[in-house]
């Protein structure tokens, strides 16, 4: 089974953002990491951590898929 496009590009972004999520942790502390900047993000502007669930949603949720011929 091949991964269409969208869910290579989608999957190698996740592995990038985790990795330079990884290193700012290291370097700087909890307090650059992306989870503290959606936290605070969150606090001051709801609707933007709405946002990033709804896309979050809207790509990771289910779909039903039809038949490959």
């Amino acid at each position: 089974m091949r991964m269409p496009l969208s869910g290579l590009v989608v999957t190698i972004l996740i592995i990038i953002l985790g990795i330079y999520d990884l290193v700012v942790v290291l370097v700087s502390g909890t307090t650059s990491s992306v989870s503290d900047f959606l936290v605070r993000s969150g606090f001051k502007a709801p609707v933007f951590v709405f946002g990033v669930g709804f896309v979050c949603g809207h790509l990771f949720g289910y779909m039903k898929l039809e038949k490959e011929e």
